[in-house]
């Protein structure tokens, strides 16, 4: 513990921890805010310094350990009572203590901020166990790579940069899972790919302490004791078996079960939400409020609208809603869409090209038409793919008196119910 002491107070990094916390913080809170107040998104927010931090610590490792190799160095080092891999994991601590304590503050603030509107819950630890783990991967590469470098500033740039170009190309969801970038509630991690991603990390870091630096391989050229050799090989194996584990893990988040309690509101018709977004009820809430009071008796409106997976038939999976980052905009198409469902049954079995145009084009004002309305705007707050000629008819009769509004909505349907099939 002394020493393990001594490398924290003489260590570079101590000075640039006001630097690595203000880079947390801006990681945290730069982006967005929207995850404010909903546990599983805050904890993926908390988990995105972790993309920064991966590569800076994989530099400051191979940093570190390069510069105790040097010339004069190496030899007071390993004439200490201590074992080799003893100092060597004392160094690597020293260092990646760093790394986690920034890292872990910035998670605290985002708890901090979350209590008050968050409701019952907490942090949820499988997302920040990814961003660990991922720091602590590229610690242990750039800690090994610096004892095998000749070069203390090469060995730093080229693990930085690599860690950061890998991170970036490779290590999203899709790819190898080393990152999310928002936490919906209806997925979580994965618990054996992230087990895979910890022991990937463990593995690195067993390796990057006990293989043979670059001076003993020079000297000696293998572990000259038993046990040494035992334990290197062992390393290389570790690594090997977690990385193939990692490639065949599956994907980092799956979708989470189904819960028995959701929460809805108290209107008619009802909305039921995941708990932790319990903070976009009431907008929720208005919406389906505002959808009920259009006057217009060919609505069929459903008792209860509910947020994507929280029924597992796979028949609700397209009609559900959900949303993207605190957007309830993008909530709005489901709720239209559910209402059309229901409301206008297509007679024709096959429509010629023509027809089933004409037939898209119509729904598709009325669609339109019902987000404006429950939306309560005529103006859309999110980036759309339709163009100004779809949006302009919708917007301008959401404006317009409710009899306007009823006759343009005759008129449609008129369209659409005397369109020939072919």
């Amino acid at each position: 513990m002394k020493i393990y002491l001594i490398e924290l107070r003489r260590s570079p990094l101590l000075l640039c921890l006001p630097l690595l916390v203000l880079v947390d913080l801006a990681a945290v809170f730069g982006r967005s805010h929207y995850w404010i107040g909903v546990w599983p998104q805050a904890s993926a927010a908390a988990q995105i310094p972790a993309i920064f931090f991966a590569p800076a610590f994989a530099g400051a490792a191979a940093w570190a350990v390069s510069r105790s190799l040097q010339r004069g160095v190496w030899e007071q080092r390993y004439a200490a009572a201590r074992t080799s891999w003893h100092m060597e994991a004392v160094q690597f601590a020293a260092t990646l203590t760093y790394g986690l304590l920034a890292y872990t503050l910035g998670a605290v603030a985002a708890a901090i901020v979350s209590v008050p509107t968050a409701g019952p819950g907490f942090l949820w630890p499988s997302y920040l166990l990814l961003g660990f783990s991922v720091i602590t991967l590229c610690a242990a590469l750039g800690h090994l790579v610096g004892r095998w470098s000749r070069s203390i500033f090469m060995a730093p740039v080229i693990c930085a940069l690599g860690c950061f170009v890998a991170i970036g190309a490779i290590g999203s969801p899709r790819g190898l899972g080393l990152f999310v970038l928002s936490g919906e509630p209806n997925v979580v991690v994965n618990t054996w790919p992230l087990v895979a991603r910890i022991s990937l990390a463990t593995a690195l870091l067993f390796a990057a302490i006990v293989l043979p630096d670059r001076q003993k391989r020079q000297r000696f050229r293998w572990p000259q004791t038993f046990g040494a050799r035992v334990a290197a090989s062992c390393a290389g194996f570790a690594v090997l078996v977690a990385f193939s584990s990692l490639i065949f893990a599956g994907p980092i988040r799956v979708d989470r079960a189904a819960t028995d309690s959701p929460l809805c509101s108290t209107s008619s018709p009802r909305v039921c939400i995941w708990p932790e977004d319990r903070k976009y009820l009431p907008e929720l809430t208005a919406m389906a409020e505002r959808l009920d009071a259009v006057p217009q008796k060919w609505l069929n409106l459903p008792d209860t609208f509910y947020q994507s997976g929280l029924r597992p038939d796979p028949r609700y999976i397209p009609i559900d809603f959900s949303f993207s980052e605190g957007q309830l905009w993008f909530a709005a198409p489901n709720f239209a869409g559910v209402v059309i469902q229901r409301s206008i049954t297509d007679k024709c079995e096959e429509r010629s090209r023509v027809s089933a145009q004409k037939y898209s084009d119509a729904i598709l004002q009325l669609d339109l038409w019902l987000e404006f309305r429950l939306m309560g705007s005529s103006k859309l707050s999110i980036n759309s793919t339709l163009s100004d000629a779809q949006l302009s008819e919708p917007q301008r009769i959401v404006q317009a008196s409710e009899g306007e509004q009823a006759s343009w909505v005759d008129k449609q349907l008129k369209v659409i119910h005397n369109l020939p099939c072919q």
